[in-house]
């Protein structure tokens, strides 16, 4: 059955036109690196399409998808201030540090560069779950959409979820370029719920397909008559009145 409701088939229309500008500022911010954090915000924006269409829905993959994207992003981002104290610490210990013992100095910054590093795979791995459930959703919803659509959505949310973990390698350069790919690239596959028509009459619903087909009137049944005589009900078995006798013409 496809997508019945008009408000629900505009916001994953929405969220599509929203995930189309993450990915075109995710290649931008190979050179302006501000992009890629407002590639973040219209991923954001995107979810609270999908939020909203979800208040139809009520479905727990797509419930999950948010929680635990945000989940993660936090758990990221507290994990890259973590770390970046960590290294300010190290860096101040070797340069400017005299007034603490050498173990305090030391190991105040290693454990929080080690806290960081934790929080910060922590959050990828909750990333890599949002885009599992979301896969999911699609999966297991794959006629409410047009075939091509549900496929593209569902390989997209498969290459965010890689490219999530590639990236997450930084250090590596290989597998962070390919990390990186694969993200824009998904992000342009989910782009393709765009292509969703807000206009379009739905083509059927769950109440049209509950309620019985209408039968066929029989054709006895129309044709009943009453007796000109007495006025009683008559059908065509017969040429004369049950009631009074009369013949019926």
């Amino acid at each position: 059955m496809r997508m019945s409701n008009i408000g629900v088939r505009k916001e994953f229309h929405e969220s599509g036109k929203y995930f189309r500008v993450a990915a075109i500022l995710t290649i931008v911010s190979i050179t302006a690196g501000i992009a890629g954090f407002i590639a973040m915000i219209f991923v954001f924006i995107a979810m609270g399409c999908l939020k909203r269409a979800n208040y139809t829905l009520d479905n727990s993959s797509l419930h999950e998808f948010r929680s635990k994207y945000i989940r993660g992003f936090i758990s990221r981002i507290c994990g890259m201030v973590v770390l970046i104290t960590g290294v300010v610490n190290l860096v101040f210990f070797f340069f400017f540090s005299t007034s603490f013992p050498f173990y305090i100095s030391l190991y105040l910054p290693i454990i929080l560069m080690i806290s960081g590093l934790v929080l910060i795979y922590v959050g990828v791995a909750a990333e890599m779950k949002a885009w599992k459930n979301l896969k999911i959703f699609f999966e297991n919803n794959f006629k409410m959409f047009p075939a091509d659509i549900s496929e593209e959505a569902i390989k997209g949310c498969d290459k965010l979820k890689t490219g999530t973990l590639l990236s997450s390698l930084w250090f590596l350069i290989i597998p962070a370029i390919i990390g990186f790919i694969y993200q824009v690239k998904g992000y342009f596959m989910l782009a393709t719920l765009n292509k969703l028509s807000t206009y379009d009459a739905p083509e059927s619903t769950e109440l049209q397909a509950s309620l019985p087909k209408p039968q066929p009137v029989n054709n006895l049944e129309r044709k009943i008559k009453f007796c000109p005589n007495c006025g009683a009900k008559l059908s065509v078995l017969g040429k004369f009145c049950a009631l009074c006798g009369s013949e019926i013409s």
